[in-house]
């Protein structure tokens, strides 16, 4: 594997995508501002680079001489769509306008989310072709750094990758659930139950290798589908069944409890109007409340098992018991 540049490095995916980099035989360089913890970057012999993808002054230097850059870097809850899009459209904007100044640009990967998309229709699952339609500022965010790296994908051979719900070790946002059912014993799911796709974030990084090395670019003359890659376990699931994947992962028996939208939207209101008076963001947001009330998030997988023969490599069930086994290890939870 070539000379590789992560930015988002020192998020959850970073370190795992950074080891799968390094098995492949990669060179690996990251870009990490001058606050971010590197803690779990130093041990894995990283060149670590200062810069800021809000700062296209601190760029140049990180592209040069890479051939493949990985754009993970990227806001997942704000306060406003303006704070989103700060990071993930001119951040994106950024990147890709760094690699276009090169003499050889490196190949982009942008990973996105599914939630540009927006929600899969009722019974069915997303595909690549289908017409974005985000029902979030994320979403939306997400959305406009897809469009803002098309604009230079005449010059910089580009792929995008729109993964689902991530879960995996590192992941500080799965963690408040389980650390919820650990409390309570109760999983809160909106009726129905909502309907998702899921992605180990290992699989993930496998995913994002495979397709830097043998997947399509965007087409500049095709806005639809071209270049564009859904990653997910192809087994489908929803919100009840993490709840129950989890609960078995503790081995603890939870109860299943199903409420309509309007005490979700209490929950979230409540929950955003306090984050607002603390000045910090709250993981609870009518943001997460527009998604998590949608018609579900699935995605086909179609696409880049019949091109790469993508495959997890192992199932949903055994890799909640590895998540859980990691937090334990960790010390995140006790035991």
């Amino acid at each position: 594997m070539p000379r590789c540049l992560v930015t988002g490095a020192t998020g959850f995916i970073g370190p795992r995508l950074v080891r799968e980099l390094q098995a492949a035989g990669g060179d690996v360089r990251c870009l990490v501002r001058g606050s971010s913890d590197t803690s779990l970057l130093v041990p894995l012999g990283v060149h670590l680079m200062e810069g800021d993808v809000t700062d296209d002054a601190t760029l140049s230097a990180a592209v040069r001489g890479v051939d493949f850059v990985f754009h993970l870097a990227g806001r997942t809850i704000a306060p406003s769509y303006d704070a989103f899009a700060h990071v993930n459209e001119i951040g994106t904007a950024n990147i890709a306008a760094a690699c276009a100044a090169e003499s050889n640009p490196p190949v982009l990967i942008v990973a996105s989310s599914l939630a540009a998309a927006g929600p899969s229709p009722p019974g069915s699952a997303a595909r690549e072709e289908d017409l974005p339609q985000p029902v979030s500022n994320y979403g939306r965010s997400k959305l406009a750094g897809e469009l803002a790296a098309r604009e230079w994908a005449a010059e910089v051979p580009t792929s995008i990758m729109r993964p689902p719900v991530v879960f995996g070790p590192g992941d500080r946002a799965g963690l408040l659930l389980v650390e919820s059912l650990l409390k309570t014993g109760i999983h809160v799911v909106h009726r129905p139950g909502l309907p998702l796709s899921l992605v180990h974030s290992d699989d993930l990084a496998a995913a994002l290798l495979l397709v830097a090395r043998h997947g399509e670019r965007l087409d500049p003359t095709n806005p639809r589908g071209t270049g564009v890659y859904y990653v997910a376990d192809p087994a489908p699931s929803s919100y009840t069944e993490m709840g129950r994947m989890i609960a078995n992962a503790l081995d603890q028996r939870i109860r299943i409890l199903k409420v309509r939208k309007w005490a979700l939207y209490t929950a979230a209101l409540t929950s955003e109007l306090m984050g607002r008076a603390r000045g910090k963001p709250a993981p609870l947001n009518l943001d997460k409340y527009r998604e998590g009330t949608a018609t579900g998030w699935v995605c086909s997988t179609e696409k880049i098992v019949s091109q790469m023969n993508f495959r997890p490599a192992a199932s949903l069930e055994g890799r909640y018991r590895e998540t859980i086994a990691w937090y334990h290890s960790e010390g995140w939870l006790r035991k």
